[in-house]
């Protein structure tokens, strides 16, 4: 079959999209007197708290912001240390650089997640915060991680911005720690294009973000505008990808600031935008609360297509992450050399696969030395990232479609 008649498989491209959340979207778009206020971004408080069975929780309106007051509640001083794994996003190292106190990037193993050895290696009088992060939603190895930051008197942050859902010796991921922080951007696990969640059982640190929340202002109508727009032209545009058009509603919508940028590009150079930090918007709260009662359903689909990818890929030049049934797999991703030319070659058949993440600080296009990180800071992240490309799992792809996927990684 010629690749033009070919379905189109994304990894990425709003891929927890639902016909409800447009329905719900298209609607709150001729409503914008509740765009802001309502009582939604509460009820995604209350859903965190019940489903973690947690004492606090907290609505932001991204991962980045809840990170950025995780580490205020916890003290974070000018010339502290918070120790954060290399391999990861900028919005990470961001919110360090943000408090005044300093990344120190620990590496990785070959599971994306840190190295407990290295984070030894890297622990001194001036670090004050440890966060572990769950990358692509496998567990870290908190046994030995806890171990350390108790030894060092670290508080721990999870992050769990790749992990809703996930477990580890059947304990909810995110309450190891003294807070866990959630996103739910466009390519997460649930997805109101933008948002984040914070958790806590401590009473301090609940109180000082509580006062910390307060004085957040709403988002901006025009940014809430742009996040609901999403929804119908990412819908139309992935339906119309396969014959042309639907690249082009893309890229005109992105061109004409119609849909949100995922990062700014104050960000990439290390800056606060001027509209952010700011409250949860109650229109995307409501579109969440949608997306809340899917996320068993959503899991376990990652889990059945990885499970796909793990018994089916037999490609000698691949190297396949460990299994665990632990994991959420949020992307399933493979070490290969060259993957750029997997990818061109996958794009050919109309298969666009991820690069998370292509360098130690992603994305690639950011002034890395804003983030404190320096060529040889952390070599396993810096080869693995170089090998890195992420297999979609999300509810769209079904067993066909993976089949498809395996079969062009088999023949590489």
């Amino acid at each position: 079959m010629s690749s033009i008649f070919k379905k189109f498989i994304f990894t990425g491209f709003a891929p927890n999209l639902t016909n409800q959340d447009v329905k719900t979207a298209c609607g709150l778009l001729f409503k914008p007197w509740s765009w802001k206020k309502g009582d939604s971004a509460e009820k995604i408080e209350t859903w965190l708290k019940n489903y973690f069975s947690t004492k606090y929780a907290f609505a932001f309106d991204s991962g980045r912001t809840a990170l950025f007051y995780a580490l205020k509640s916890l003290n974070i001083k000018p010339d502290d240390e918070v120790l954060v794994q290399a391999y990861t996003c900028m919005v990470v190292s961001n919110a360090v650089v943000w408090t005044g106190a300093k990344p120190i990037y620990v590496d990785i193993d070959s599971d994306f997640n840190m190295d407990a050895n290295d984070l030894q290696k890297k622990i001194t009088n001036k670090a004050k915060v440890l966060i572990i992060q769950h990358t692509f939603g496998k567990p870290a190895n908190l046994e030995k991680l806890l171990n350390i930051a108790k030894e060092n008197n670290l508080k721990i942050i999870e992050d769990c911005a790749h992990s809703l859902g996930g477990k580890f010796n059947n304990k909810l991921l995110g309450t190891f720690g003294d807070i866990g922080i959630f996103s739910f951007g466009s390519d997460k696990i649930i997805s109101c294009v933008r948002g984040g969640g914070l958790i806590t059982n401590d009473d301090k640190t609940a109180s000082k973000i509580k006062e910390y929340q307060t004085r957040l202002p709403h988002s901006r109508l025009l940014k809430i505008k742009q996040h609901l727009c999403h929804y119908p032209i990412f819908f139309i545009g992935k339906k119309l990808y396969s014959i042309g058009v639907g690249k082009w509603i893309l890229a005109i919508a992105k061109k004409l600031n119609l849909t949100n940028k995922i990062i700014y590009k104050q960000e990439k150079i290390g800056k606060q935008v001027l509209f952010y930090p700011s409250l949860l918007p109650n229109a995307l709260a409501k579109i969440l609360l949608n997306q809340t009662e899917k996320i068993s359903e959503f899991n376990n689909h990652r889990q059945q297509i990885a499970k796909l990818y793990n018994d089916k890929i037999n490609n000698p030049k691949i190297t396949k992450p460990d299994w665990t049934n632990e994991s959420v797999w949020l992307r399933y991703t493979i070490l290969v050399e060259n993957p750029h030319k997997l990818r061109r070659l996958a794009k050919n058949q109309n298969i666009i696969l991820g690069d998370w993440y292509s360098c130690p600080i992603a994305p690639a296009d950011i002034n890395i030395t804003k983030s404190g990180y320096k060529a040889g800071d952390c070599p396993k992240a810096e080869q693995l990232s170089a090998m890195s490309i992420n297999l979609p799992t999300d509810k769209n792809i079904t067993n066909t479609d993976a089949e498809r996927i395996i079969n062009l990684v088999n023949q590489y």
